[in-house]
């Protein structure tokens, strides 16, 4: 009866030792689970930014390009708008006589 006994004691003792392996192997899957997902937290926070950094960054170069377009945009049309001037003013000074005959004309009638 003490060989039953002492496989009894035996197997406890290994029954609890396995267990206590099972309960720190546990902790341990816990706790690199937990450096996973602070880790994972840590990656995604750094792509959140990279990324709002780089959209940021594209908005002013888009801003800067859409100023500088409709900067050249408006010369473009200035000038075009000063030679058109320039031509209605030349047409004037041509037809400044004809003018005023036509208006003495009318008068003198």
């Amino acid at each position: 009866m003490s060989v039953l006994i002492e496989a009894f004691k035996a197997i406890r003792e290994k029954h609890l030792e396995a267990k206590k392996i099972v309960e720190e192997a546990t902790a341990h899957a816990e706790k690199l689970r937990n450096e996973a997902e602070q880790k994972a937290s840590r990656v995604y926070e750094e792509a959140y930014k990279t990324t709002l950094s780089r959209a940021e960054q594209t908005a002013i170069d888009l801003r800067r390009k859409a100023a500088k377009d409709g900067k050249h945009d408006l010369e473009k049309f200035l000038s075009n708008a000063k030679n058109e001037a320039k031509a209605i003013e030349a047409k004037a000074r041509r037809n400044f006589r004809k003018a005023v005959d036509s208006v003495l004309d009318l008068i003198l009638q």
